[in-house]
C-alpha cells in the first residue's frame, strides 16, 4: 500500500507535467508554423507585386541581429507608382549593416507595391529584405501609421 502511494506521489506530477508540456509545445508548433505559412504569403504576394520607385524619408535602426551584421530599419517612404499619386508608407526592412547609408533619408530606392495593400513595400534591392518579425507581425503596424500621417496631413 505504501509503494503504490509512493509510486502515485511521483506518477501524478510527472503526468501532469507532461500534459502541460505536450499542450506548450504543441501551441508553440502552431504558432511557428503560422509564422511559416504568413512568410510563404508574403512571398507570393510579393512576386506579384508592381514595380515603383521611393525615396525615404526617414529611416531608424530599431535594432541589430547575426552579432550586429543586420540591421532591422522601420523606414518611411514615399512612394511613386508608376502613373499614379505620390503617397507615403511605412516598412520594416532587414538590412546589412554596410548598407545603411542605402536607406538614408532622401535616397531614392527601387521598390515593388503590392497588390492587395499598395501601402505594404517591399524592396526591390539586392542588399535588402521585407523584415521577417514585420512579416510575423502581420505588418499590421503599417496601415495604423499610414493612416495616421495621412490625417496629419490633411
Amino acid at each position: 500500500m505504501g509503494t503504490i502511494i509512493v509510486l502515485s506521489a511521483i506518477l501524478v506530477p510527472l503526468l501532469v507535467l507532461a500534459a502541460i508540456l505536450f499542450f506548450v509545445f504543441r501551441r508553440e508548433e502552431a504558432g511557428i508554423r503560422a509564422g511559416q505559412e504568413r512568410m510563404t504569403q508574403f512571398a507570393a504576394r510579393a512576386a506579384r507585386a508592381s514595380l515603383a520607385q521611393a525615396t525615404v524619408v526617414s529611416s531608424r535602426t530599431l535594432g541589430t541581429f547575426e552579432d550586429g551584421a543586420m540591421a532591422f530599419v522601420e523606414l518611411r517612404l514615399e512612394v511613386q507608382p508608376p502613373g499614379g499619386a505620390v503617397y507615403l508608407a511605412r516598412t520594416e526592412w532587414e538590412l546589412n549593416i554596410s548598407s545603411l547609408s542605402m536607406a538614408e533619408p532622401g535616397k531614392r530606392v527601387a521598390v515593388k507595391i503590392d497588390g492587395d495593400d499598395p501601402e505594404l513595400v517591399y524592396p526591390d534591392v539586392s542588399w535588402a529584405n521585407l523584415s521577417r518579425s514585420y512579416i510575423a507581425r502581420g505588418a499590421r503596424d503599417n496601415r495604423v501609421n499610414s493612416a495616421n500621417s495621412a490625417t496629419r496631413a490633411n
